[in-house]
Order: C-alpha cells, then structure tokens, then sequence
C-alpha cells in the first residue's frame, strides 16, 4: 500500500472542505474560545479538526492511541539511547523538493540545509520529561500520541545539529504550536512557511510559531481570524508566485490557455474539455497540464490528444506559467502563481458553477467579479453552453 493510499484511507468517512458551512465552523471555533498557552493551541486546533470526524473514527484513534503510548514512549527512548551530537548546522529546512516557496528573506538570509530532514526517531531523557509534564494529561489519547510522535520525528535531528531554527511548512498540523513549545526547551526557532493555497477552513486554527512567513495580508487576516497568533506573520511573496517571465521563455511548451488539472472525475474532464472547446475554433491553442499526483493521465487521454497534455515531469512548473496567455482553473495554487506573474487568469464555474459559489464563501483569494470567469469567455465567444455543473 503506497503513501497516498495510506493518506486516502486515513481520510475516509471525514468531512471536507465544502461539507462543512464557513459560519458552522467558524460557530465551533469560536465556542471553544481562546488559547492561553501553545499546548492549549494545538489542543483547540486537534479540536477543530476532529470537528470533521465520524465519531466511529475518533473511538477507533481513541483505544488506538491509549494501546499504544506506553510501548512507544519505551522503544522510542531507547532507540533515542543511540542518538549523538554530529555536527553543527544552523538551520534546517524541511525537504519537500519545493525551494522555490522559500521567501527570499529566509534564503538570502540563510544557509539552508534539506538534506538531513530526516534524521531518525527517538527520545531521550529530557524529552520523557517534556511529555510527562506537558503533553500527558490531556483528554485526548490522539492528541499525546500524535504530539509524542512529532516530538520523536524532530528530537533526533536537533541532538544530531543543534539548529538555531527550523523552517517548516506545518501550519494544518495540530501538533504545530506544541512543537514551538518544544522547539523553545531545545533553544529552536520554529518558522513556517505558507506553500499552498487557503481557504476559511478551521482545520488552519489557533496555530502559532516564532514566524510564519504568507502571501498577502489576506491571509494573515484570514488566519487570525482563525486564532493563529497574531504577531508571527510575516508578509513576503515567494519566487514561485512572483516569476520573472523572461527568464523561463520556451516557445516549445506555449499554448494560448493552459487548463491546470487537479483530482477531477472523468465526467469532470470531459466537461472541462468541451468547456475549452471555444479556443479551438477561435484558432488559439490549448495544453491541459496534470497534476503530478492526483490526475488520472489514462482518463485524459481519452478525451485529448497526447500533444494537448503537458506533463510536469517535461515541464517545470514555472516554464509552464511563463509561456501562456491565459491560466484556466478551479481551486489550485496555479491561478495564484500566474496572477501574480501578470498572466490572465480564468476561473471554471461551468463544470464547477456550485463549486465557484462555495469557493466565494470560503473565502478564495482569486473567487472576486474583477477575475474573469469561462462563462463570460465562452459567452463572448458566443459558445454558452451548460455542460455540467458539478460540486
């Protein structure tokens, strides 16, 4: 079973983002009222995500977790037995293959390091009496299990390098606020970075590290609004999301639109597909780019042509942004990358019209009258027609 089938099962029976009313979630955030310490944090913040939880799952977490800690805390401290000092390095950066979401204030700044993220597991002493006296107790046996875990994630690596700080991008985590906590007893700095698009969704609460670098002060009044803590952002525009266009020219991968896939259903493909039909017959190109994870290439394909798909493993990602006109898309961070790369952006509210009215709900960034939508496209082009309509 890979990761991602893991992931899907460990999913299964939760609630999403749009099955949950904004003012439903928000009613629950803020009936658990505020946080007084970072491990009451992350403890609101595994609240709110358990919010979304069929109680058949959390009972299963529940006798799980309590089966599970004593054995843990035990192998883990004396795997950690082993665990000694290497060397020294100031600041580690989680690897997710993703640099370029690093804002240039933290990479001009520092020598980064990827290479040692993952540096074992283990406990030691003082770890054990961290966990005793600040994660044990609390009414949730998930809750200590999941902090316990984080905790043995990161302790090997900051005995092996005695980082300064650690820059991560954790913010849905509920265990993130307790690590800061931690991070503090091991004298680390824990600074976040933003790295994909947000919405009003309470699953991002309550959080709060030394620093949290994001997009805009969108998003900073977003997250408070979710009681993050207010004084950790910091505003800063990544390179990912503000390209310099010359630099990535390739006439060999340019297209006039360019539809940004995601983990659509095969009736949603062919939907897409018809709906971009009115660029064709206007004589402009159109390359459909899947997404390197969640899009079904074998489905595709049988709607489009090889030479209409652009494969990310052919072209990098801001090769693809640079050489369009227009960026079309639903919800994807895409949009955002070639809006603020000054490319046109297309929002889907044909295949997805309910979807693009809960998207204005939630909250997304690029859900506003001044970004243009394929229905206005397609009815300029005198194409209007309903192809489906999907949430």
């Amino acid at each position: 079973m890979n990761v991602f089938k893991i992931a899907k099962f460990l999913q299964k029976g939760n609630k999403g983002y749009f099955e949950v009313p904004v003012n439903e979630q928000l009613a629950y955030l803020d009936g658990l009222g505020n946080a007084s310490s970072d491990i009451e944090r992350s403890y609101k913040q595994f609240l709110c995500q358990e919010y979304f939880v069929p109680t058949w799952k959390r009972f299963l977490w529940w006798v799980v977790s309590v089966a599970a800690i004593p054995s843990l805390l035990i192998i883990l401290y004396l795997r950690g037995l082993r665990v000694r000092p290497i060397k020294k390095i100031d600041t580690i950066a989680e690897n997710r293959g993703m640099t370029e979401i690093i804002p240039l204030e933290l990479s001009s700044k520092y020598d980064l390091e990827f290479g040692v993220w993952h540096s074992g597991v283990g406990l030691n002493g003082s770890d054990i009496h961290y966990i005793f006296r600040r994660i044990i107790g609390w009414r949730q046996p998930y809750f200590m299990m999941k902090s316990i875990l984080r905790i043995t994630s990161f302790s090997p690596m900051i005995t092996k390098f005695s980082p300064e700080r650690i820059i991560q991008y954790g913010e849905y985590s509920f265990c993130s606020s307790m690590l800061t906590d931690y991070f503090h007893t091991r004298g680390v700095k824990n600074i976040n970075v933003q790295h994909g698009e947000k919405l009003m969704f309470i699953r991002d609460s309550f959080f709060h590290f030394d620093e949290c670098y994001v997009w805009g002060d969108y998003y900073v009044k977003m997250f408070v609004r979710m009681k993050a803590e207010p004084n950790q952002f910091i505003v800063s525009v990544p390179p990912s999301l503000n390209i310099n266009i010359e630099e990535h020219n390739s006439p060999s991968c340019y297209a006039d639109y360019k539809y940004y896939l995601a983990s659509e259903s095969e009736d949603d493909i062919r939907s897409i597909v018809a709906s971009m039909a009115f660029a064709k017959r206007e004589g402009k190109t159109v390359k459909f780019r899947i997404h390197p994870r969640y899009t079904d290439l074998n489905i595709l394909k049988k709607y489009v042509p090889e030479s209409e798909i652009e494969l990310p493993t052919k072209v990098n990602i801001l090769d693809s942004i640079s050489n369009m006109e227009y960026a079309v898309g639903c919800y994807t961070t895409v949009l955002l990358q070639a809006c603020l790369s000054g490319k046109k952006v297309i929002i889907n509210d044909v295949t997805f019209q309910e979807r693009y009215g809960q998207l204005k709900e939630y909250g997304y960034i690029l859900a506003k009258d001044e970004i243009e939508k394929l229905s206005e496209r397609q009815y300029l082009y005198g194409n209007l027609s309903n192809h489906r309509s999907v949430p």
